[in-house]
């Protein structure tokens, strides 16, 4: 996925004559839509690990974030991103209308995009400020149990009832 979004891509999109914008905006879908389904499972698996590991509300606070954005990003941003995509010819420009609106999905799917990437990095940060100076674990109080505060009023023998 790395050399695909990294490499592969960069490469056909500069190669202008070898590949048109239509068949590139098709191309480019499942490799998107791959990368942004591993940062969901990160993200996931981030919001599991994150009690027992941190320990901190606000690393669940940006994992959950960090869920709900890619979530939103991979569910509902990109599909329809690229299906306004599939109905544009964009070395025609035309339609406008689906052109101008294929745009905007586009430029809100990349904002979002951009949020989740900030959130996983703030993630990222925590992960190594913890990993430099672990925290504390709560410190557990022992408290009584029933049985230690269990105090007879007398000392008198309890007779049997036989």
């Amino acid at each position: 996925m790395v050399v695909g979004q990294l490499v592969v891509l960069p490469g056909l999109e500069s190669q202008h004559g070898l590949i048109d914008a239509n068949l590139l905006t098709r191309a480019v879908a499942p490799v998107h839509l791959r990368c942004v389904e591993l940062a969901l499972v990160s993200s996931v698996l981030l919001v599991g690990l994150t009690p027992q590991w941190l320990r901190s509300r606000l690393a669940m606070t940006l994992a959950l974030l960090a869920v709900g954005s890619t979530g939103v990003l991979r569910m509902v941003a990109l599909p329809s991103v690229y299906d306004a995509w599939a109905r544009v010819d964009r070395i025609a420009q035309a339609p406008y209308d689906r052109m101008v609106r294929a745009e905007g999905l586009a430029e809100e799917a990349y904002w979002l995009g951009l949020g989740s990437i900030a959130v996983l990095v703030l993630m990222a940060v925590l992960v190594g400020v913890h990993w430099i100076r672990p925290m504390p674990k709560p410190s557990r109080k022992e408290e009584p149990t029933l049985s230690d505060e269990a105090t007879t009023t007398h000392d008198d023998a309890i007779p049997d009832a036989a």
